[in-house]
């Protein structure tokens, strides 16, 4: 699983839900972690961070938003060498087959719908971390 002090940002356009995101990640012993309402935001915090000692060490992330949508963000996100294999979780209402296979075909590392509760989340974060993690 991933150490308590695991760097996370926080993706949707919804401050409500960013709000439930963060409360879970708190119930879980979480505390550090940034909050963007956009892929564009996102990406510019994930770019940021990457040049400092404490960079993202994973993502959860809306995939219906306006503008870039979560999935364009997985692309971009993994279209970079030093963020191909950053844990990418995508948070959707949206449990179509077809979001799913292209969010799996572009590497999303795991894929949650909401709503959701802080087991569900453990649950997600685990696969993704055993996903990036194999023992």
């Amino acid at each position: 699983m991933f150490p308590k002090n695991t760097k996370i940002l926080v993706v949707d356009d919804s401050a409500h839900i960013r709000r439930m995101v963060v409360d879970c990640l708190h119930q879980m012993g979480f505390r550090s972690y940034k909050e963007a309402e956009d892929a564009n935001e996102a990406f510019g915090l994930l770019k940021e961070a990457s040049d400092t000692p404490e960079p993202f060490t994973l993502i959860l992330s809306d995939l219906n938003m306006p503008g870039p949508s979560g999935l364009d963000f997985l692309k971009q996100v993994r279209s970079l060498e030093n963020f191909k294999h950053l844990p990418f979780l995508l948070v959707t209402t949206e449990s179509e087959k077809a979001s799913v296979i292209e969010a799996a075909m572009s590497g999303v590392s795991s894929y949650i719908v909401k709503p959701f509760d802080v087991g569900t989340l453990s649950k997600k974060m685990i696969e993704a971390w055993k996903k990036h993690n194999p023992e």
